[in-house]
């Protein structure tokens, strides 16, 4: 049995008005963690964006079309140069040689209103076809895509998938149902 007087109070705190103790002065609790934010510098017509030596993959090149050297489509280089640039840091500049025409090889020069909004290409003209040798280029460059790909809707367990070439047109629906209307009779404007 102890027979010594304990302090009502503990040490550091004060007794309010309400009798429930609050800590006296301010909270002693000290959290230190370290944010690491990598750095993004401008080297040529790219950002090189460093990790750090900690990192697995330290060095990430980021181009104007916002792809990453890595491969991955989702890369955190990717937002370290948004942020870069939001906070006022130098932008990378134009790549100042085109590659040439693929339709007739001549030179070509950059045009932005024919950017890809989604597919993030750069526009351009042909000096000597315009913006048809553009749009012919564009035009392979989707059907060869589409000749790649010939699914509109493609297989998953327990669905067998809708290909391209198994969807009909109206024209071909249209002559289906003349048919079947002259070998039946069934006019159905009559």
């Amino acid at each position: 049995m102890k027979t010594e007087l304990a302090p009502s109070r503990t040490a550091g705190t004060v007794r309010s008005s309400q009798g429930i103790p609050k800590p006296h002065g301010r909270a002693m609790i000290r959290e230190d963690f370290t944010v690491f934010t990598p750095s993004v510098s401008v080297q040529g017509y790219q950002y090189l964006v460093d990790f750090g030596s900690g990192s697995e993959h330290r060095f990430h090149r980021v181009n104007k079309n916002k792809e990453c050297s890595c491969g991955a489509a989702y890369c955190e280089a990717i937002d370290a140069v948004r942020f870069y640039l939001q906070a006022g840091g130098a932008r990378a500049p134009d790549p100042e040689g085109m590659p040439p025409c693929p339709i007739c090889g001549s030179k070509t020069y950059r045009d932005r209103n024919w950017d890809g909004k989604y597919t993030k290409e750069l526009g351009w003209r042909c000096t000597k076809g315009g913006l048809r040798h553009f749009l012919d280029a564009k035009a392979e460059r989707i059907k060869k895509n589409l000749a790649e790909n010939p699914w509109l809707i493609p297989p998953a367990p327990g669905y067998p998938g809708v290909r391209r070439d198994e969807l009909m047109t109206w024209e071909e629906c249209e002559a289906i149902s003349r048919k079947v209307f002259l070998e039946t009779g069934y006019d159905p404007t009559a």
